[in-house]
């Protein structure tokens, strides 16, 4: 029972200390809970310590309680995936000042689905096929709010997620495998890469010279860097170099509906890069920064109410698509202004090294698979030049 301590003050009780042992921690120390109570109404000595004889038993209770469910909890052999995920693998290793604010939003939305579905679930319980089941789960019953299933990318995101999440509880010896080693990675369907071809490029060109000059300036930038869209809306007036013709990319606009307009870091550490400028797009930015008249920290594209806002990223590619439909030519994104920028440099000779540090890509295989697109003009060169004996 709990030892119950009186505190008094001028003679009289004014409280009780209740004193709970729970016991021992592996080191051999005491594990003790304590409550101070304090009646609500005078009464006499003996009533209110028959009272607190009472209410000491509810606290022992209410304590033993709590400890087990705390031991369940942090227990490698009870803890549910719930609490693992929530009480371990969220704060040691997403909820960090160096996790970018994107990540930790993006876990976050995959958590939505998965913790509900594995609700009450013991860590060490869950299976291969528990895993496979909710893949499948994914595909063919899952709905989004927009009652649309899952993409492919999507499932893999998931996938990917819990395969974080289960690594890392092996890491730290709250289970002893993995249960995604024995599930294949979903497969991704490989969609064609779009660009636009030189013609229509030209006409890309001619078309955006009668757009107003932040917006003719901004889809200059895109498509002669091959920028992102939110590196592009990430440019700040100090990051233009006009004495050594470039810009330096530092940091990228993205918007979540959890956590609105977010301005971070670019995507990858080779994100972190500087891009020359030619001679037109120079001219173009002086051109634009002497009408805005603007202060260093000023974003080049920026937001309707403030110069030290980012202008929303998701305007670029609302606004090129009815720009694209207007003039004649293909449904583009602004990503597909960077695999046109890669393809137009490819073709024009550059090596693949200085397309990939344009490009900001930590792996060159990247910009080989993704972003170039072969042409038969240029197939039927390469070919007649290799075997021209």
């Amino acid at each position: 029972m709990a030892t119950i301590y009186t505190n008094r003050k001028d003679g009289k009780i004014v409280s009780f200390k209740f004193k709970v042992f729970l016991g021992k921690e592996a080191s051999g120390k005491h594990i003790v809970k304590c409550k101070t109570w304090f009646p609500d109404r005078e009464m006499t000595e003996k009533k209110l310590r028959a009272l607190a004889e009472k209410e000491a038993i509810l606290f022992e209770h209410e304590a033993a309680a709590q400890y087990e469910e705390e031991q369940k909890r942090f227990n490698p052999s009870e803890i549910t995936f719930a609490d693992f995920v929530e009480q371990v693998w969220l704060p040691s290793k997403i909820n960090m000042d160096e996790v970018r604010t994107t990540t930790i939003v993006f876990h976050k939305s995959m958590l939505k689905i998965i913790l509900p579905y594995f609700q009450g679930k013991q860590l060490k319980n869950i299976t291969d096929k528990d895993i496979t089941k909710y893949l499948d789960y994914l595909r063919k019953d899952y709905c989004s709010a927009k009652k649309k299933p899952l993409a492919p990318k999507s499932v893999r995101h998931h996938y990917c997620t819990l395969n974080l999440i289960f690594s890392y509880a092996v890491k730290l010896d709250y289970i002893e495998k993995n249960p995604l080693a024995k599930v294949d990675t979903p497969k991704l369907v490989k969609h064609k890469v779009n660009a636009l071809s030189k013609a229509e490029t030209q006409i890309f060109i001619q078309e955006i010279q009668k757009l107003p000059l932040w917006l003719k300036t901004m889809y200059n930038l895109l498509l002669t860097t091959g920028i992102r869209r939110g590196e592009c809306f990430g440019l700040q007036w100090q990051d233009v170099d006009f004495i050594n013709r470039l810009i330096r990319i530092k940091r990228s606009v993205t918007y979540t509906s959890m956590s609105g307009i977010i301005v971070g870091l670019p995507k990858t550490q080779a994100g972190l890069r500087e891009i020359p400028l030619t001679d037109g797009m120079i001219n173009l930015l002086q051109e634009y920064k002497s009408k805005e008249n603007a202060a260093a920290t000023a974003f080049v594209f920026h937001s309707e109410t403030s110069p030290f806002d980012p202008h929303h990223p998701d305007f670029a590619t609302d606004h090129l698509k009815k720009f694209m439909k207007k003039i004649g030519l293909p449904d583009m994104s602004p990503h597909d202004l960077r695999h046109t920028c890669a393809s137009l440099l490819l073709q024009s000779g550059a090596d693949i090294k200085s397309v990939q540090d344009i490009l900001g890509h930590a792996d060159a295989s990247t910009t080989l698979n993704f972003y170039v697109k072969s042409d038969m003009a240029n197939m039927r060169t390469a070919t007649a030049n290799a075997f021209n004996w």
